[in-house]
């Protein structure tokens, strides 16, 4: 649904904890690491990928 479009790690930290919730970026980072090794256990397609300096996209 969302292919293409770029999510910057407070966009994602918000969405998914709240604004109430503390923490930082640093916490979705890890979050998209864990992601991304499960990805690859089951194929070698990149998924998410990386905007540096913006954040992330769904590749899809």
């Amino acid at each position: 649904m969302n292919s293409g479009q770029v999510f910057d790690k407070e966009h994602i930290f918000e969405r998914v904890w709240g604004l109430e919730h503390e923490g930082d970026s640093a916490v979705v980072a890890e979050h998209i690491r864990r992601i991304r090794v499960k990805f690859t256990e089951i194929s070698d397609h990149v998924y998410i990928s990386t905007v540096w300096g913006v954040g992330y996209k769904w590749v899809g």
